[in-house]
């Protein structure tokens, strides 16, 4: 009570001063200014009869100066009590006036702090040598709202560390100590000193009282109440679940679901799991009547979790990056083939290298990365459609069941969002619901990056141009690899598309090589901040002509398309003197500037700060009121960062030229089966080309069409190697399916990639090899997830009618081997091709042509890591088919048969559809017809499937200037 009444007063003795005595010497006295005439009395000195001039115009205006005098140290203090800042008081004909208003202003500020403050838990801190800041871009709100923020995170994560524990510390005044630096030390949030200033009321042992919140002396002990102190988080181990031995039931194998089977609309024919039965004889790629084996596609493989799929690679790659990681390296690939003459290889990357890929493909999450785009584009469609402000976002958690938006301030948000808190600032969404909008939208926002894993199998993701400051302090080759990390997201996170990030003191940064449109490199600090101090005058100029704000603002009421691109600043070191100064203001003042730094425990502005204790283990302080957050960094460095640099670099190596005899699987069976093979008029169908989505439903991607090519020459028969019993047969080229399973409700969800990937190493591998490939994250000598995959599929298969199991035991000599009459299409396509193509006979070249239904292992998951092993046999394949087009359509056109090739060049299309090398052989088959149309529509097909803002090869720009030259009409 004695607070309030002090309060009260204060706050009526300010309001007299500062607005009484002025309003009283308006009335009584009005303009203390004299006039010319009485200026020029004083001047001359002229008597003032009847004291006019003294008390009308002097003492008014001694009263104004001396108000003045008052007024203006007390809204240096006001301001500063609002800013949370402290004031030097220097000047000593001002420091009296100066303490008074501060004694003031904190018995104000007491008056209200004494029933809000005290009526909040205290907020939890860490009591870090290197302290975090608040951010000055985050209001009293914002901050508060952090425990909440905290709560829901909480909410998802298992406890890893112990409760945190209250305290109360006394500390050591030394001389520069003031009670905002304390706050900030010890609650990691400046504004928050009042609570000191009201624990310190009591005198000092020296006799002395503290009165003045920005006074305090050395040598004085302050206690600071309600301090926060937290155990060490330390992650729980997870016990492994114990291998269930060989004998044990194989629907105790996890690893290996069952896939539904596909109606064939046949019975089940002939089991093919005993040695007597009619036998019957099939054609090349013939399935008896069962039902077909069809591998998952990527929507129904998602439902199904695996909770032991790693979140990391060993080195700390999350599965965002490794998503983004991929796709670049997909990109470059694509260019490598571009590039390919026909008869020559890519080049492919070293083993280590590899088999970092490999792991990537199992921890990579495509599904996440565009569940977060769709949601985040989804908002901001909402907020244009309706007018309303996009809201702040603080961080975003990826889990395999939800994507979840932690706010700023309450907000209000649209289906398919999901409200987790009654105050409104947590939201989710579930995988899937949330699709990308009809029309073109920007991100709203692109500064949102992983900075690690949590505990519970999470992704945690920051908004930096929220945060405006992170600073990164611990392990300097850890920040550095985080740092890297980062910017490596925005080199290829899809909502990240319009950004600007520059790096600093970071030569080596791969983030560069990624993209150089998002990503820029400076060595000039000095001209950095002129830079930076030119943008922000344009961005306040250019919201000024639109009428707002703020860039969220604008995302939704002047985006005209406009990105609003924030500029985010990653610097490797943080600048000293006057240049740290500039920055530091700069990214105070300029709307939506991020800054993540590393930091020796001195930050470049008040911020969030990650503390890195190792590559395993990191703190994130918000820099507010909510608790630390433990959590494992994202980090890009070391031997990681050099292998997957490796992988890109191979991707600029020169073509080799191919040796058809080593690619090729050796042959199955000593000695060949003579059989004929399907009727060579059904392979001249010109098939129509999809896209692999489209492929991947298709049971073949030949379809009829009016015109049909008829092969170059007649052939009743060739040689394969055929059995005369249904024997299993695994297509690879196009839509991946296995035909002739004994038992297709039997085979398990890997049971065909477990099947090709030993067909695809002439038949069998050592088990450590299949491990490897198709458990790359688990290379535990114990594990028997190869033994307990291939029980299941052994049980499926059945036998051949001798009684041999088509699925052997593992023999400790040679490992896991398939019967040899289990073939796949790849196999009959390299029979088919043979070592030369140059002297591959016609027949043979469209009977290879026949098998090819789509792209290579369509349909296949690209969760969990399956198939990931696929690459480099994928490649092979990609060339094989494509020099089998071109010699066909070339074969073709020197005969003028131009239905024939424009059949090759389709296969092609199909094959590789972004490759323009197939689109090239059609536009020559056009061109040798005459056929004005049919160039003009391969041309405009061309484009729309590669894209109409990729440059083509210029291969393809020189064909079509000679089409041009040689065919009047054309478009």
């Amino acid at each position: 009570m004695k607070k309030l009444f002090a309060g009260l007063g204060a706050l009526v003795v300010m309001g007299g001063i500062l607005i009484g005595i002025p309003v009283a010497l308006v009335m009584l006295a009005g303009n203390p200014f004299p006039t010319a005439e009485q200026i020029n009395a004083i001047i001359s000195m002229r008597p003032d009869y009847g004291n006019v001039i003294l008390f009308t115009k002097i003492l008014p205006l001694l009263c104004w100066v001396v108000w003045a005098a008052f007024a203006g140290p007390f809204l240096v203090e006001l301001g500063a009590a609002i800013s949370g800042r402290p004031t030097r008081k220097k000047a000593a004909a001002f420091r009296g006036q100066q303490k008074l208003a501060a004694t003031m202003i904190a018995a104000v500020g007491l008056m209200f702090a004494g029933s809000t403050v005290m009526a909040t838990a205290p907020a939890q801190a860490s009591t870090s040598d290197a302290p975090a800041a608040s951010s000055s871009a985050v209001s009293m709100d914002a901050n508060q709202l952090g425990v909440t923020v905290a709560s829901h995170i909480g909410q998802t994560m298992t406890a890893p560390a112990e409760a945190p524990v209250q305290q109360v510390v006394v500390h050591d005044v030394v001389e520069g100590d003031t009670l905002w630096d304390l706050a900030e030390t010890y609650y990691g949030q400046g504004d928050r000193f009042v609570e000191i200033f009201n624990a310190n009321l009591s005198p000092q042992a020296d006799g002395s009282s503290l009165t003045d919140p920005d006074l305090i002396l050395p040598g004085w002990k302050m206690t600071i109440p309600g301090v926060y102190s937290t155990a060490p988080a330390v992650e729980a181990p997870v016990a492994p679940a114990p291998a269930p031995s060989p004998d044990e039931s194989a629907d105790s194998v996890d690893q290996a679901p069952v896939v539904d089977d596909v109606d064939a609309g046949g019975g089940a024919g002939g089991a093919g799991g005993g040695g007597a039965g009619t036998v019957e004889t099939r054609e090349l790629g013939q399935s008896v009547d069962r039902p077909a084996v069809e591998v998952a596609p990527d929507t129904e493989a998602s439902t199904e979790i695996d909770a032991s799929i790693p979140l990391m690679t060993v080195g700390g790659i999350a599965g965002l990056l490794a998503t983004g990681v991929l796709v670049a390296l997909g990109t470059r690939r694509l260019r490598q083939r571009r590039r390919r003459a026909v008869g020559e290889r890519i080049a492919l990357p070293e083993p280590a290298a590899a088999d970092l890929e490999l792991e990537m493909n199992v921890v990579e999450n495509p599904i996440a990365v565009e569940d977060v785009d769709n949601a985040l584009r989804t908002l901001q469609a909402w907020a244009e459609d309706n007018g309303e402000q996009l809201p702040e976002l603080l961080a975003v958690r990826v889990a395999n069941d939800e994507v979840a938006l932690y706010l700023a301030a309450p907000a209000q948000l649209p289906a398919p969002f999901e409200s987790q808190s009654d105050d409104g600032m947590a939201w989710v969404v579930r995988p899937g619901m949330a699709t990308a909008p009809e029309r073109p939208t920007v991100s709203p926002y692109p500064a949102l990056a992983t900075i690690g894993t949590d505990v519970n199998g999470g992704f945690l993701l920051l908004d930096l141009e929220q945060i405006g400051s992170l600073n990164v302090v611990g392990d300097q080759e850890t920040a550095r690899g985080v740092l890297n990390a980062l910017a490596c997201e925005f080199a290829t996170n899809p909502w990240s598309e319009q950004i600007h990030v520059t790096l600093v003191g970071m030569e080596d940064s791969f983030a560069r090589d990624l993209d150089r449109i998002r990503i820029h490199q400076v060595e000039d600090v000095p001209a950095l901040v002129r830079n930076l101090r030119a943008d922000l005058e344009d961005r306040r100029s250019a919201l000024d002509s639109y009428g707002v704000g703020g860039v969220l603002e604008a995302r939704t009421q002047a985006t005209e398309m406009e990105s609003w691109a924030p500029h985010i600043v990653i610097l490797a070191k943080t600048p000293e003197g006057h240049l740290r100064d500039e920055l530091a203001e700069l990214v105070a003042r300029m709307p939506r500037l991020g800054i993540a730094t590393i930091s020796n425990g001195d930050a470049l502005v008040a911020g969030a700060t990650v503390e890195v204790t190792s590559r395993d283990q990191a703190e994130y302080r918000s820099g507010g009121a909510m608790p630390p957050l433990p959590f494992r960094p994202q980090v890009l460095a070391g031997e990681e960062l050099e292998l997957v640099q490796s992988l890109f670099a191979t991707t600029t190596m020169a073509s080799h030229p191919a040796v058809l005899e080593e690619e090729h699987p050796a042959p199955a069976v000593p000695e060949p089966v003579a059989a004929d093979l399907a009727d060579a008029d059904g392979a001249d169908e010109i098939p129509t080309v999809v896209s692999t989505d489209a492929a991947a439903e298709q049971a073949t991607a030949q379809q009829e069409t009016p015109e049909k090519a008829q092969p170059l020459e007649k052939a009743a028969s060739a040689s394969m190697n055929v059995p005369d019993w249904p024997a299993p047969y695994i297509r690879l080229l196009g839509p991946v399916d296995a035909l002739n399973i004994a038992d297709a409700d039997a085979m398990p969800g890997r049971g065909v990639e477990f099947l090709a990937f030993l067909l695809l190493q002439n038949g069998g591998a050592p088990g450590a090899l299949v491990q490897k490939n198709l458990w790359p994250d688990k290379l535990d000598p114990k594990n028997n997830n190869a033994r307990q995959l291939a029980k299941q599929i052994r049980q499926a298969l059945g036998h051949d009618p001798d009684g041999n199991p088509l699925l052997p035991e593992g023999r400790s000599n040679a490992g896991f081997t398939a019967h040899p009459m289990i073939r796949t299409d790849w196999h009959d396509f390299c029979d088919l091709i043979g070592p030369d193509l140059k002297t591959t006979s016609n027949e043979n070249l469209v009977q290879a042509i026949k098998l090819v239904r789509g792209e290579p292992f369509a349909g296949t998951s690209r969760r969990r890591g399956w198939w990931g092993w696929r690459g480099p046999i994928e490649e092979t394949m990609l060339a094989a088919i494509m020099d089998a087009a071109d010699e066909l359509a070339h074969r073709a056109l020197q005969v003028g048969d131009h239905t024939q090739a424009r059949f090759a060049a389709r296969i092609a299309q199909a094959t590789d559809p972004l490759n323009e090398a197939g689109w090239r052989l059609e536009i020559e088959a056009a061109m040798k017809a005459g056929d004005v149309d049919a160039f003009n529509r391969v041309v405009d097909e061309m484009i729309d499937r590669v894209g109409e803002d990729v440059e083509l090869d210029e291969a393809t720009q020189r064909l079509i200037d000679d089409a041009h030259a040689q065919m009047p009409g054309l478009s």
